[in-house]
């Protein structure tokens, strides 16, 4: 009895997990709430068709900061201290390299899965950093 009642759980887990999975990567739905960031810039992002979408309320990931690898190691840039980045796909990451503001560019190794968000004219955005070509940063919205 207890045997088949063991059987019976796992064969429940094992037809229920995918249902279970499915629902909890609920992604399809639009952004209809994005991370309220700790200052407000404004920036440009132009995705691999080539369409810019002009945002407020910017951030990567909610953060106000660039996150990417610089060797071996991990290098967050402020949003104050570059003005655009230019991203190219490389393998199963992204080369982004930061026009600074006073110093020479800045290349880094990023997650093309981060994800980008901000306030258009029409409503909230998102969209993977995999699906960006460019990001240009106009400053903080007095």
């Amino acid at each position: 009895m207890a045997r088949r009642l063991h059987l019976a759980v796992v064969c429940l887990l094992l037809i229920s997990a995918p249902l279970v999975m499915a629902m909890g990567m609920g992604d399809s739905e639009g952004p209809t709430r994005i991370p309220e960031p700790e200052a407000n810039y404004r920036a440009r992002v132009t995705d691999l068709e080539g369409v810019s979408v002009d945002l407020t309320q910017f951030s990567i990931d909610g953060q106000i900061f660039f996150l990417g690898n610089l060797g071996d190691g991990n290098l967050a840039v402020p949003f104050d201290k570059f003005t655009s980045v230019e991203l190219v796909k490389q393998g199963e990451m992204m080369r982004a390299r930061l026009t600074m503001n006073q110093e020479k560019p800045v290349e880094l190794t990023v997650k093309p899965g981060l994800k980008l968000y901000g306030k258009t004219q029409y409503g909230n955005f998102r969209i993977e950093l995999g699906q960006v070509k460019q990001i240009q940063l106009q400053g903080k919205v007095k």
